[in-house]
């Protein structure tokens, strides 16, 4: 009998180490971080070039779109986000602006959805939030952060959310 174990413990360690490595991390849908232009086109035929390109202040490129996705059973516009290392960041925009309390509304229910999926809600770093927005919440799944922003200009809101692997959500890029 004890010969088994010796033998099956090892066996187990390489079978769970090998399954572990086979795991692919998941950016958002069937997009991976790392993924280049062509992979990403590959398996979300959906992407296309962006007609105009934009740079984020942390150099990270907007090279696709695809427009009318699916994500937590809504529609959004996503913008697929490159730099050295391949797709880092992914950002869906709303297919229409809401009025304010729709908006709102969308955010709470959207909160809510992601909470399902990914499970508890973290806190958002210290300080206001930036850049418009006028609510957030934030979800960590595995190696990428999950950011839910509302957004408000006058009467109209928008809701948008954030797919980034986690050393970008760290800078809050």
């Amino acid at each position: 009998m004890r010969w088994f174990l010796l033998l099956a413990l090892p066996l187990v360690a390489a079978i769970i180490a090998a399954l572990q490595l086979t795991q692919q991390p998941v950016l958002w849908n069937v997009t991976e971080p790392g993924m280049t232009v062509e992979e990403v086109r590959r398996a979300l035929p959906r992407a296309v070039p962006a007609a105009e390109p934009k740079r984020l202040a942390n150099g990270l490129e907007l090279k696709l779109v695809a427009a009318g996705v699916d994500n937590l059973e809504r529609a959004f516009d996503a913008e697929l986000y490159f730099g050295t290392d391949g797709l880092q960041k992914v950002r869906l925009l709303p297919t229409r602006p809401l009025m304010a309390a729709a908006a709102s509304a969308e955010f709470d229910a959207l909160r809510q959805a992601a909470t399902l999926r990914y499970g508890k809600e973290r806190a958002v770093a210290g300080g206001p939030v930036g850049g418009g927005a006028v609510a957030q919440a934030r979800w960590v799944a595995g190696r990428v952060v999950v950011t839910l922003q509302l957004e408000r200009s006058g009467a109209m809101g928008l809701v948008t959310m954030t797919y980034a692997t986690d050393a970008l959500a760290d800078r809050g890029t």
